[in-house]
């Protein structure tokens, strides 16, 4: 496809009629009546940066139509050679840079680690692209918060990877405790697995299919060790932040739909852990985090002990509501009928991907948006900040910033490698 026609394409495409509007996006080629395709006015031009484990589900996005997927890209030749293969992709990179120089390509896919979520989106929005990025959504709060600017300053589409807002029976457990099913929620508690730790060991030489000065990127400089790289990487503190920042994330966006604090955050953070110790890993093994929310005052634990399963629960004047897949009552009496008309309903969203297809066709705030992505992971870094300090933390949820301590303040951002910079 050449440039010409591609933005030729794109302008067809974001200036479609009141009435496409009305109609979801993704519709069958048969109702197109376009003897089994999709117009190539109306497919949104995708690339995949991260071939991983989530980048490999995602890849699916490539059979929705409406979506084509004609780039991957990864550090890991490899990866990157086995996605192409999966999508019939025309184009491999390993530098994610050659896929945002294209006027070809719409939007990108980010599923690379997590140190690499901010400087990939910020970029990408500045090329003009719509992003779709796997939680969390960046490492740092100031991360977070260039990415909502960069978002809203190129007006683009930016969706976070948390599936369950496109969960119906998350929804419908949000639904119930917004409308008061529980009585007044006071506690929220999370309970999850401990970090793994993994021997110290000595280094290796760096394989031939892998750029791992790229994967490093604005991390720090390490010695390679095949545990830094691919699903371990988040149980280091430079690449990641542990559980907390990995499902930690997917329940804290359950949690603020619930309570209805997507716009906010919490008062206070304090939180205690076990060190990983002698590891290879550096995220505290355990981690307890507690968070103070103001207006109406609540609490939310966050625990991660040795038999814990995920779990949320929440404690409401009359009932308690348990679950992380399903949803039933554990303490108490609750209505659990269907919400009714005069009810506050939720946003609907059957299909995240879908989701954020179509909202860069009607140009609309997806389900999980970067500005709610970005405070709910704001909730991890707090966490991991507190049990590093060791000491309970006062959060100004407005400036998003620690009431009178800057030595917490300092962390709020974390420094980049030459000649990297955000």
């Amino acid at each position: 496809m050449s440039d010409s026609k591609c933005r030729i394409s794109r302008r067809r495409f974001l200036g479609r009629s009141a009435a496409a509007l009305a109609a979801p996006l993704i519709l069958p080629s048969r109702v197109l009546g376009l003897a089994g395709q999709t117009p190539p006015s109306q497919t949104v031009i995708a690339a995949l940066i991260g071939c991983g484990g989530r980048g490999g589900s995602l890849l699916g996005m490539h059979s929705i139509p409406g979506c084509s997927i004609v780039a991957v890209c990864d550090v890991d030749r490899q990866r990157m050679e086995n996605a192409q293969k999966r999508v019939s992709a025309g184009l491999a990179f390993q530098d994610f840079r050659r896929i945002l120089d294209r006027n070809d390509i719409d939007a990108v896919v980010i599923a690379a680690p997590d140190h690499w979520h901010a400087p990939i989106t910020v970029m990408a929005c500045q090329a003009g692209k719509d992003v779709y990025c796997e939680k969390p959504l960046c490492r740092s709060v100031v991360e977070g918060r260039r990415m909502v600017q960069a978002a809203r300053r190129h007006g683009r589409i930016v969706q976070m990877g948390t599936q369950y807002r496109s969960i119906a029976r998350t929804r419908q457990a949000c639904e119930w405790i917004r409308n008061g099913r529980l009585g007044q929620v006071h506690t929220v508690k999370l309970t999850h697995a401990p970090n793994p730790t993994h021997p110290i060991e000595p280094a290796q030489p760096v394989p031939a299919n892998l750029d791992y000065d790229l994967w490093l990127g604005p991390a720090p400089w390490a010695p390679y060790h095949p545990k830094r790289c691919h699903f371990s990487f988040r149980f280091f503190m430079d690449y990641g932040g542990g559980f907390i920042a990995d499902n930690g994330v997917h329940m804290f966006s359950v949690v603020s739909w619930a309570m209805g604090t997507d716009q906010t955050g919490p008062v206070s953070v304090q939180a205690t852990g076990t060190p990983a110790g002698n590891s290879l890993y550096t995220v505290p093994v355990e981690l307890r985090a507690e968070f103070e929310f103001a207006d109406p005052p609540w609490r939310m634990i966050w625990e991660q002990a040795p038999g814990a399963g995920l779990n949320l629960e929440f404690i409401g004047s009359r009932a308690t509501l348990s679950g992380f897949w399903d949803f039933r009552v554990t303490a108490g009496e609750a209505d659990l009928s269907p919400t009714r008309g005069s009810e506050l309903h939720l946003a609907k969203s059957l299909d995240h991907s879908i989701n954020w297809l179509e909202c860069i066709a009607t140009r609309a705030r997806p389900v999980m948006d970067v500005e709610t992505g970005h405070r709910v992971t704001t909730w991890s870094h707090l966490g991991n900040i507190a049990w590093r300090l060791g000491r309970k933390l006062r959060w100004d949820p407005k400036t998003e910033s620690f009431i009178g301590d800057e030595e917490a303040n300092r962390l709020l951002h974390r420094s980049y490698r030459a000649p990297w910079r955000l």
